[in-house]
């Protein structure tokens, strides 16, 4: 007899914080090189994808809500499911260059996706200069956290044009099954039950989060408390309006890894150094760059490497920019010592106020985003901004027989931030896809820009210093002799 399947307290944060200005779904931004396949069109390509989509089943599931929001939704089968909801088509207005495909991206991102059918959409985008084409994944946050996401692109994209065999699938995500609608005595009886236990659950939730520092009173000698970071206030933590836009950037991973490898630092540890550079540069420009340093907010993957599965096991920490400091090379240290404590407490299970608000009733959660202050969330979350980083594939891939050139990813931005920087790796490239509030980040093709100029400046900080050794050369050509001494005759 099938059982009903029900959000984990992971997922219920993406479903109750959405709101009519804050979205709650991602977006991946393909570019697709057809020249190999001459017959690419969007018959092909909308073939290719429902053979692929059928592979997975959660592209079948959608929420089946509790009134009034008592209790975490449930996950059940589209029983009117239909491919042409889902897989579409949309065409860029002339020159067709890259500003306009930003512009047209950001526009079909910028609409909520329809909680009646299953919580994804595909684009294809046709017209783009050069005659390729782009392919715009949008899905729920629900669904899957950024690595669920790269394991739901690996199945509908091919590692060579022509794959000689079926694709396998691993059977965590083949298998899956949605739950049966859950009848009014089932559903009652479970939003009572998580009602009931929300106290005892929220107790030991705040205990968690305070029992570190309680614990500290009693090592000696005690240790002075720690003061919480000061989060600056800025122009893009304001209030969020429905609006989005989008830029983005490649920078080259053999520059990546040759900073990374020159400092010892992490690889996450550039990307944020490469972003704080990017954003101060901004800062100053308009003569607003805060006296404090910029706080970002990192999500942290809790997910092994054999887990194949695709939901969200994610969880969040919040590191410094650094943006106070001049030198950059101080300021990539800084990043590195705080961001190594930060990673350390998230994997040994500290937990925050994103943990506190897991265990609440959807109907909470709403009610607290749609009244938190924009001006305080940033002091609330401990963070102006977020970054976010996730390992794609290290070798070309293929849809529909089009060749992948880049991944542009586009992500969240939340209750007063209003930039997310979100990059993933794919073949010899580091892909950012950049969303702002346009409102509020009005020259944001500039902070694209500030990531390149920013590579710029730290691989200088990575040559070698040139020796001053004074020399002469005589004779054959390439052959070095010493200039010859002069002795003092002796006074006669």
């Amino acid at each position: 007899m099938p059982q009903t399947r029900q959000l984990s307290r992971e997922d219920i944060m993406f479903v109750a914080g959405e709101t009519e200005s804050l979205y709650q779904h991602v977006g991946l931004l393909i570019i697709l090189d057809p020249t190999s396949r001459p017959e690419f069109d969007f018959g092909h390509f909308r073939q290719h994808c429902i053979e692929r989509v059928s592979l997975i089943p959660h592209f079948r599931w959608k929420l089946h809500e509790v009134p009034l929001g008592l209790d975490r939704p449930y996950w059940v089968e589209d029983e009117h499911f239909s491919f042409d909801h889902h897989i579409k088509r949309i065409a860029l207005p002339q020159p067709g260059d890259y500003a306009t495909l930003c512009d047209v991206a950001a526009n079909l991102y910028s609409t909520h996706l329809d909680r009646s059918k299953p919580l994804w959409e595909i684009w294809l985008i046709e017209g783009l200069e050069g005659g390729k084409f782009a392919y715009l994944q949008k899905f729920h946050h629900c669904m899957m956290d950024g690595g669920g996401a790269l394991k739901m692109i690996e199945i509908i994209c091919d590692l060579e044009p022509d794959p000689p065999v079926p694709k396998e699938i691993d059977p965590s995500i083949s298998e899956a099954r949605a739950g049966k609608v859950p009848s009014y005595p089932e559903r009652s009886r479970n939003a009572w039950r998580h009602l009931a236990r929300l106290p005892g659950e929220a107790a030991r939730s705040a205990y968690d989060i305070l029992r570190p520092r309680i614990l500290d009173q009693f090592v000696w000698p005690v240790k002075p408390p720690e003061d919480r970071a000061v989060v600056p206030v800025t122009s893009f933590n304001g209030e969020i309006s429905s609006e989005r836009a989008m830029a983005f950037s490649s920078v080259p991973m053999k520059d990546l890894k040759k900073i990374k490898s020159h400092f010892d630092v992490s690889l996450n540890d550039v990307i944020l150094a490469l972003v704080s550079s990017a954003t101060r540069r901004y800062l100053l420009a308009y003569s607003e760059l805060p006296a404090e340093p910029l706080r970002t907010n990192i999500p942290v993957s809790l997910r092994s490497d054999t887990d194949d599965s695709l939901g969200n096991k994610v969880t969040n920490t919040t590191v410094t920019l650094a943006t106070d400091l001049d030198d950059p090379v101080a300021r990539l240290r800084q990043i590195n010592r705080e961001s190594e404590q930060a990673k350390a407490k998230a994997h040994g299970g500290s937990k925050g106020v994103v943990e506190l608000f897991q265990m609440m009733p959807p109907i909470l959660i709403s009610t607290l985003m749609e009244s938190l202050p924009s001006e305080q969330a940033p002091q609330i979350l401990g963070a102006n901004l977020i970054v976010s980083n996730v390992r794609g594939m290290p070798v070309p891939m293929y849809i529909a027989g089009a060749r992948i050139e880049n991944m542009y990813p586009m992500s969240i931005i939340t209750a007063g931030m209003a930039i997310n920087f979100t990059c993933v790796s794919y073949q010899d490239c580091m892909d950012f896809g950049i969303i702002v509030d346009p409102d509020l980040v009005p020259h944001h093709h500039s902070i694209a820009g500030g990531l390149e100029t920013a590579r710029k400046e730290y691989l200088a900080q990575c040559r070698p210093k040139r020796k001053s050794t004074k020399r002469t050369t005589s004779g054959a050509k390439g052959k070095r002799t010493r200039k010859p001494v002069r002795r003092k005759k002796p006074p006669t």
